[in-house]
């Protein structure tokens, strides 16, 4: 069983030894939340202190008359939360929203606590992922800082995390309280000659320059699902499939690509992307001597269909 993890910090005077614990974590990325047994049995096994749930996604919707950038895909809860771990509601800012960002972030911060209020969860903290760039970070900002305000009325004394992806190391860090390091979507999954772009070595090695100076408290998410990315005759990206499967008349014509014919009689490619333990564990001791000390590690995400491929002593080495 995985328990939590304790870093061990030599001390260079006098060999003083010092702990501090570490927590184990995970995202759940489902519309609905229905764990089945494999699931429930997950978080007691490896000892999961923190869940990210993710509550809605915030993108542009015609429906609304007065909000053109509204919650949409809103979780539904049909099993009950686990009672020992901490739920941490996660919202997805989409590009083209944060970029038009106004004032949606009062509307945003009632959904949440009605959510938060239907659900009975109370929480400690609330999470914002977005992929903001140089040109989309001022609105990024303001956002945070003005929901932050208005979150407080409804959950006084609130912290705010962020997702941290590679590249936004370079940039001045959001103004929260803490941030998650994203170690997965590291490639171009549209480029036809990319070998994974869930995760790869090479595409994390450069940013571990801007780690030890982050300014920043930071935890680790790492990749444990897998997919499908399909092209077409021209070797040009056609679609994301998160459902892995395979044609019957599938030939491999790579180490990770196959090819089958379309009902046209055109020849179809597709790329299955997963990673493998080692790759995990190699990412995870890179970040963290680099980043100076161990992090809490949380795995993306909970789903049994996925995590079926690492044996229980692997899962155990991810949080260790």
């Amino acid at each position: 069983m995985a328990l939590i993890a304790a870093v061990l910090v030599m001390a260079s005077c006098g060999g003083k030894v010092e702990y501090a614990d570490t927590v184990n974590g995970i995202y759940y990325w489902r519309g609905v939340y229905d764990l089945d047994n494999k699931e429930q049995e997950f978080l007691k096994q490896n000892n999961i202190r923190k869940m990210y749930l993710r509550f809605f996604d915030v993108e542009e919707c015609n429906y609304y008359v007065t909000e053109k950038y509204a919650p949409m895909y809103t979780l539904e809860l049909r099993s009950k939360l686990p009672d020992s771990v901490e739920i941490i509601p996660t919202v997805f800012i989409t590009t083209s929203a944060i970029r038009d960002y106004k004032d949606y972030y009062q509307y945003l911060a009632r959904r949440i606590y009605a959510m938060c209020d239907s659900y009975d969860i109370t929480p400690k903290e609330i999470q914002f992922d977005c992929d903001w760039t140089t040109s989309t970070r001022e609105s990024f900002f303001a956002f945070l800082k003005n929901v932050r305000t208005e979150l407080e009325q409804y959950f006084p004394g609130i912290r705010l995390s962020s997702t941290i992806r590679l590249h936004q190391l370079q940039q001045t860090p959001p103004p929260v309280d803490e941030g998650v390091l994203m170690c997965y979507n590291t490639g171009d999954f549209k480029d036809f000659n990319t070998k994974n772009s869930i995760l790869d070595l090479k595409d994390v090695e450069p940013y571990m320059k801007y780690l030890k100076s982050y300014d920043l408290p930071l935890s680790l998410a790492l990749p444990t699902y897998d997919w499908i990315v399909e092209f077409d005759s021209d070797k040009k990206f056609s679609y994301l499939n998160n459902w892995v499967y395979f044609p019957a008349d599938t030939v491999r014509v790579g180490e990770n690509l196959w090819r089958y014919n379309n009902y046209d009689g055109n020849s179809s490619y597709m790329r299955h992307e997963t990673v493998s333990a080692k790759t995990i564990l190699e990412t995870k001791d890179l970040v963290q001597k680099a980043y100076g000390k161990k992090m809490n590690i949380i795995l993306y995400h909970l789903n049994s269909s996925q995590l079926k491929k690492y044996t229980n002593d692997e899962i155990e080495d991810f949080y260790l």
